[in-house]
């Protein structure tokens, strides 16, 4: 009775399209909520490092000194733990997976160069304004090293 039922189910499959998508050459459906990988927008990200301290799997890696944010794609286990934690917002989950690859290694964005600081521009009176507070200052340093008062 069993090779009957073996038999209709393989008959009645000969006739059905495939249960599976033909993946590469045709695409799959996305859907708004699907979870693929995450991006960074670098020109706005402020190297804080918060993404690096909420990802369970630690797979992304900020150097604020040197500007780099890495990450490990196949170590992202998708959570949005970045994206939702980002205080600039700067990190996005896109619908496009991470492509198959025969090695593991890391993305790594670097950002642009810190802002110039300001230059602070002093008028003649605050440049001798600090020129007598330097000379007062080795005053007493000088009086405290002889050991006499100063007045």
């Amino acid at each position: 009775m069993s090779y009957l039922s073996f038999a209709r189910e393989m008959l009645g499959n000969l006739f059905k399209p495939p249960a599976t998508s033909q993946y590469p050459f045709k695409p799959r459906k996305v859907y708004e909520a699907d979870r693929g990988k995450v991006v960074n927008d670098i020109n706005n990200c402020i190297f804080c490092g918060m993404c690096m301290r909420n990802c369970p799997s630690a797979a992304i890696t900020v150097d604020r000194n040197a500007r780099t944010w890495k990450i490990n794609r196949f170590a992202c286990v998708q959570c949005k733990e970045c994206v939702t934690n980002c205080p600039k917002k700067c990190l996005q989950m896109e619908t496009e997976y991470t492509a198959p690859d025969t090695k593991k290694t890391e993305e790594v964005l670097q950002g642009p160069p810190p802002p110039p600081k300001p230059q602070i521009v002093l008028t003649e009176a605050q440049k001798a304004a600090i020129a007598a507070a330097q000379a007062k200052k080795a005053a007493a340093s000088k009086a405290a090293a002889d050991g006499t008062p100063h007045a």
